[in-house]
């Protein structure tokens, strides 16, 4: 039989996905070093994601070391497909040397943060009235709405603060 995906895995998987947007983040910014703007979009990015790696540290610090019982409803089982997304194992940043251009740049951001987002709100079904759990979602809703804003109209890009 197949391991349960427990909360606490969630969580720290979590925690993985915000060091591992990060560091796409950090080197992106190194990458574009030239282009002030595009650096600036990834330097506020990598700064996003440390906070939402903190705010995860503090979540996991309530979540119980064993869970009781195993989880098999509906929102458990959409919670462990997403985490199996292609964007959540380290491979996926190992081809970012290949990224050439602006629009590939913030095209793979915006796939990042679109499964980021789909990762946080299936924790959002199952933590159930999590308010720290939403307000991640909605933070990552934010990246995803702001990059494609820049993407579509070259708009200027300014974080969490951004708002259309």
């Amino acid at each position: 039989m197949e391991k349960e995906f427990t909360l606490r895995e969630a969580v720290q998987l979590a925690i993985t996905t915000e060091q591992l947007g990060a560091y796409f983040y950090e080197r992106m910014e190194r990458k574009f070093a030239e282009d002030k703007e595009l650096k600036e979009i990834f330097a506020q990015l990598a700064k996003d994601e440390k906070t939402h790696e903190a705010q995860f540290q503090n979540i996991l610090k309530s979540v119980p070391e064993k869970d009781e019982e195993p989880k098999r409803h509906e929102a458990w089982q959409f919670l462990r497909a997403t985490a199996i997304s292609k964007f959540f194992r380290k491979e996926s940043f190992k081809d970012t040397e290949d990224i050439s251009d602006r629009d590939e740049a913030l095209g793979r951001a915006l796939a990042f943060e679109k499964d980021t987002l789909q990762f946080y709100k299936a924790m959002s079904d199952v933590f159930e009235n999590s308010e720290p759990i939403e307000k991640l979602a909605d933070a990552e809703r934010q990246h995803v709405l702001t990059l494609m804003k820049v993407i579509t109209t070259e708009a200027e890009f300014r974080g969490l603060q951004d708002k259309w």
